[in-house]
């Protein structure tokens, strides 16, 4: 079992993070992950203020997100906590670092809750995310990949035709982190929280800005074309702590396209999305993403394609509470197919739907305007 406690040690970024050639969106809802990391042209509801505020013209009512927690980790990682846990007080001995070498292991937890209505919505996040990797014996150090925010957005549509609008929003964060090489014997005898406060000071804050636009025309197949451009003109975050600035974000252009159908009594909707379209030197195969999803009743099934990897998850909706659960790879290497890593992603999240009469919807009602935001 996965020791969430000692992950948090680690994992103290809204935003695209690429550690090394990784090219990876960190924060994507659960359900984005199972479908191959596709999301801007079927966010719901508050999710819409941080990845396609443009959809924020189809809410309908009020959404209250109170709170949405999710948690992700490789099996390398989950193996680098049972050695903490296994040795008493907590640290890692000499036989434990040997075991590491030639392997990455990464790690995210997030959170985040918020409120949306017609054309506006605001939103509060915490977003950490850990890529480790050990290198040959030979070169005895290790490369961390640290990354913490956390902040708040407030976002706008503003509707152009029906079904169409576009949308911005603006977000203020706190960052902690960086990239550092670090002695891989200083594992020895020290606990994973120690070693990030000894080796990360810098803490910044930064101003953020992300566009984005949406419409579905009047087919069938409900064809919705999307596009998001975030961390416009890049953003940076300005140190108030430690010796330099955390590293920023460059801006990430994605495009996306879906359509929409029923079959056997399952509502379908299948996407496909092209990301980091301005990040330069990297494969097209790291930007191409697929998804599917099948909905019967309060049961979703996902899979698609993430960087030539297969994805697959499910959503089980409770009315107000949803569990998520996801299965992900994405590429460490320089095309797709050479260096896969796996990771395992599971998520909560408790909501409350109203109408415009502010009346809580139950279960039924939440799936019928989900029905007609679509």
């Amino acid at each position: 079992m996965i020791k969430l406690k000692k992950l948090l040690f680690f994992l103290i970024t809204f935003s695209a993070y690429s550690a090394k050639s990784e090219l990876y969106q960190t924060g994507l809802p659960v359900r984005c992950l199972a479908m191959g990391g596709t999301c801007i042209t079927q966010v719901r509801g508050a999710d819409s203020i941080l990845y396609n505020s443009a959809a924020l013209a189809r809410v309908e009512g009020f959404e209250m997100s109170l709170v949405q927690f999710s948690t992700g980790i490789t099996r390398e990682a989950e193996n680098y906590v049972d050695a903490i846990s296994n040795n008493g007080s907590n640290t890692l001995t000499l036989a434990d670092v040997q075991e590491l070498y030639g392997k990455t292991i990464a790690a995210e937890v997030s959170a985040r809750g918020g409120f949306a209505m017609p054309y506006f919505g605001v939103a509060a996040y915490s977003q950490n995310y850990l890529v480790e990797s050990f290198s040959n014996p030979t070169y005895p150090t290790f490369n961390v990949n640290f990354i913490s925010d956390y902040g708040y957005a407030v976002a706008f549509a503003i509707p152009v035709a029906d079904k169409t609008s576009f949308g911005i929003t603006g977000r203020s964060a706190k960052r902690w982190g960086g990239n550092s090489d670090i002695d891989i014997l200083s594992l020895v005898n020290s606990s994973t929280d120690n070693i990030i406060d000894s080796n990360f000071s810098d803490k910044g804050t930064g101003l953020a800005l992300d566009l984005s636009f949406i419409t579905t025309l009047n087919s069938p197949l409900k064809p919705t074309f999307a596009a998001v451009w975030k961390d416009v003109g890049t953003t940076q975050y300005r140190r108030y702590q430690g010796a330099n600035d955390p590293p920023g974000d460059s801006d990430n252009l994605m495009l996306g396209a879906s359509i929409e159908h029923e079959f056997a009594k399952f509502d379908l909707v299948h996407s496909i999305e092209y990301k980091f379209i301005r990040t330069n030197n990297e494969d097209i195969s790291k930007k191409i993403h697929f998804g599917t999803e099948a909905s019967l009743g309060p049961i979703s099934l996902r899979a698609g394609i993430n960087q030539g990897y297969l994805s697959y998850g499910f959503g089980l909706d409770l009315w107000f509470i949803e569990l998520e659960a996801a299965s992900y790879s994405t590429e460490l290497g320089t095309y797709a197919g050479q260096s896969r890593s796996e990771r395992y992603f599971v998520g909560a999240s408790i909501s409350l739907d109203f109408d415009q009469s502010f009346k809580l919807l139950d279960s039924d009602g939440k799936k019928r305007r989900l029905k007609q935001r679509r």
